[in-house]
């Protein structure tokens, strides 16, 4: 057994400097650096107790905050004698003829170098903590050769230099930095690996594998080494230390090869690449003759079902296989699933997405193959095949998934019942912020409206819910004979949704208990002249957004001084310069306003649902339940209304902090439909 590695600790700071304009893709960047530093195999660090998280970014990050966090963060190191890994992204200035870089913090001035983040001093003093083995630094700002310390003084400070620093930085102290390119390539690398690296990316494997990976910047890199005693400091263990060329296996698949083989110091007997099952078995042979742990041997059968799983996929007895299709069912097959999916494309997808079901996906009571049989019951169903046909029947032979087959299509058979009815509550027939005398609702089966009525109600807020009970009442005898009626739909204008929580209407019980209820702006049913371009570009926006990778949701967070600045707004808006959803990092002051301009040319908004700004978990939790939205905002608010020994601290915290207006291709088949109806006379507006 290998000996158990040192204790670790991350922390990334990425602050947003207003005054000097918003880093686009700051955050993303940041997000994937820390996840590479934190995760269990590859970086294995602990999150800094100083902060409790491995992150400190964006416009809250002000000076004081960031060196209260390092210094916090080198004093918990230090007690518990962890290595530091550190890195600062973001805008960098250096003033006149001094070399020393100020990292902007969020409330960080152009003209006061003194309200910005001293990084040298910050890492001298880091340095000075008792107890502290060593930092591993990583800076990307413009100007970032500045960061260096006074090395002279920390040789002759208080431990005498005993002490390790290994400093990268992307450009040198007189040089612009350009696009955050050496952290992307940073983290590419730490995925990749090194080829011929070794078993750990020290920094100066890195940094050369970065540097040649970043044309056109002048990286650099310090070394200090003054201690006599402690493991050489690394960033992460070494991505491309096993056997990659000709593998069949992608990464997750030989990262759990690698982290099953590893403790046993049994690499060795991998006989090359694997490039099919035989290899895998001739592995698990040697592996039982030498006794090892039933968790290799596991590890060693997941992957043989990979790859017989990534067979089936390959000679797919249905319709042609393509990256949306594969990326569709692979959301629906994973559900909630803690690990961010994986964003390749192409034959790297459906390998990926496999390994990815098989190691990552499973949940409590489920046993390993469960989730791949849903993504081929998904695929099955989506082409109308049989589960009882040959290819079927031999793979869930191999793998031993018959049970889990059965069970994946009965769920299916569930999930079609459920989502087969809709019913759409429509207060159009409103003048201004009044509300309306008319509500009218439509029941649609698989899309065709199938029922719709007229129901007269008093024009004020209790007045419409307790109409919405007399419609839910006719809503539920109409849908009875036909399934469950699971989704609620309530359309209305911007002032109206803004303010009104439709899912907490009672009718004895809340109507956000029994059906989930999404929000849709009214103005998209029959669009006036000046505006009938809206639904045409939404089908656009929203097929470049099914399009995104799946690492990261398909969301531009805006924070307040986007949105108090309505005319600067709108011509980004016109000039497309955001190409995914909207979040509202606060909620605006003249929030009426911003919510109609956003609405015109976004498919789907999110804001607070009251005063404060959304905690920086939320970006996180996004891109975690992304492919289960709008639904999983019902399931969040639920979660909220439960006691506090019921409820689940998983993300659902921050959904529930936030409300929504939702358009989707569904809705928009829908409003296509209700204008055609509108043109004919046979439904007013």
């Amino acid at each position: 057994m290998t000996a158990p590695l040192p204790l670790r600790h991350a922390l990334v700071i990425a602050p947003q400097c207003e005054e000097l304009g918003v880093l686009r893709g700051l955050e993303d960047v940041a997000r994937d650096l820390r996840d590479a530093l934190t995760d269990d195999w590859r970086g294995a660090c602990r999150p800094t107790p100083a902060v409790e998280s491995a992150l400190l970014y964006g416009a809250s990050a002000g000076q004081a905050r960031v060196e209260a966090a390092i210094r916090g963060a080198a004093r918990r190191a230090g007690e518990s004698g962890a290595l530091l890994v550190v890195a600062f992204l973001g805008h960098g200035i250096t003033s006149g003829r001094n070399p020393r870089l100020f990292l902007m913090a969020g409330d960080s001035r152009c003209d006061e170098t003194g309200s910005a983040v001293n990084v040298a001093e910050a890492l001298e003093r880091a340095l000075e903590m008792p107890g502290l083995p060593g930092i591993v630094a990583l800076v990307d700002t413009c100007h970032a050769g500045g960061a260096t310390p006074d090395l002279g003084a920390v040789d002759a400070g208080v431990r005498d230099g005993a002490t390790r620093l290994s400093l990268m930085m992307a450009v040198g102290a007189a040089q612009e930095a350009h696009g955050l390119a050496f952290s992307r390539g940073v983290v590419r690398v730490l995925d990749q690996g090194v080829a011929g690296a070794g078993e750990f990316l020290y920094p100066d494997a890195l940094f050369e594998a970065v540097r040649d990976d970043v044309p056109g910047q002048d990286a650099r890199l310090v070394q200090f080494v003054g201690a006599r005693f402690g493991e050489r400091p690394w960033v992460s263990r070494n991505a491309g230390h096993l056997v990659r060329a000709g593998s069949r296996l992608g990464p997750i698949g030989l990262e759990e090869l690698e982290r099953a083989l590893a403790p046993l110091g049994a690499l060795a007997l991998l006989p090359g690449p694997v490039r099919g099952v035989d290899t895998l078995d001739r592995l698990r042979a040697t592996l039982h003759e030498r006794a090892a742990p039933d968790e290799a041997l596991q590890v060693v059968d997941g992957l043989r079902d990979v790859l017989r799983t990534v067979h089936l996929l390959n000679s797919w007895p249905g319709g042609h296989l393509t990256s949306g299709r594969l990326r569709g069912a692979l959301w629906r097959a994973a559900g909630r699933c803690a690990e961010p999916l994986p964003e390749t494309s192409g034959r790297d997808l459906l390998r990926d997405a496999v390994e990815y079901l098989r190691f990552r996906a499973q949940r409590q009571g489920e046993t390993p193959i469960a989730r791949p049989a849903s993504l081929v019951a998904e695929l099955a169903v989506e082409d109308g095949l049989a589960k009882d046909i040959a290819e079927f029947r031999a793979w869930t032979d191999a793998v031993d998934a018959k049970v889990e087959f059965d069970d994946a299509f009965a769920a299916l058979t569930t999930r079609d019942r459920r989502n087969r009815l809709r019913l759409v509550v429509s207060l159009h027939a409103t003048l201004g912020d009044l509300w309306p005398e008319t509500l009218q609702a439509f029941l649609l089966d698989r899309g065709d409206v199938c029922a719709k009525k007229d129901f007269e109600c008093v024009p004020s807020g209790p007045g419409v819910q307790q109409t919405l009970r007399e419609v839910l009442k006719w809503a539920w005898k109409k849908s009875r004979p036909m399934g469950p009626l699971c989704r609620v739909e309530v359309a209305a204008p911007a002032s109206l949704l803004l303010e009104w929580r439709p899912e907490e209407t009672s009718y004895g019980r809340r109507l956000g208990l029994m059906h989930d209820v999404v929000l849709r702006w009214s103005e998209r049913m029959c669009p006036p002249d000046h505006m009938s371009w809206i639904n045409e570009d939404a089908r656009e926006r929203l097929a470049e957004m099914n399009g995104y990778g799946t690492r990261r949701a398909p969301v531009d967070w805006l924070d307040r001084h986007e949105t108090e600045r309505p005319k600067e707004l709108e011509a980004r808006l016109e000039r497309g310069d955001y190409t995914g959803a909207i979040a509202l990092r606060d909620r605006p002051q003249r929030i009426r306003e911003v919510m109609e301009l956003l609405l015109k040319h976004v498919p789907i908004v999110m804001w607070p649902g009251a005063d404060g700004g959304m905690p920086d978990g939320c970006v996180d939790t996004l891109d975690r339940y992304w492919h289960l939205l709008p639904a999983e905002f019902s399931e969040a608010y639920r979660n909220s209304w439960a006691p506090e020994t019921r409820k689940r601290p998983d993300g659902h915290e921050h959904l529930a902090l936030l409300r929504s207006i939702w358009h989707d291709t569904e809705w928009l088949d829908f409003c296509d439909w209700f204008e055609a109806f509108v043109t004919k006379g046979e439904i007013s507006t």
